[in-house]
């Protein structure tokens, strides 16, 4: 499953990394994440996880 999560000059890349951290999602260990100027693909089979994640941020 891939998700976008949306980046701003508050919520940067490594935000997220901390964030996606406290969902049990870490790079490069269960998730991928591939980043463009405003917007984070992660991936990750973990969809549950992913899910909670993507909706807490």
């Amino acid at each position: 499953m891939t998700v976008t999560f949306p980046l701003t000059e508050k919520r940067d890349a490594e935000a997220l990394l901390k964030h996606l951290t406290l969902h049990k999602l870490t790079f490069p260990g269960n998730c991928a994440v591939s980043l463009k100027p405003e917007v984070a693909l992660v991936s990750s089979p973990h969809t549950t996880a992913l899910g909670a994640a993507r909706t807490a941020w």
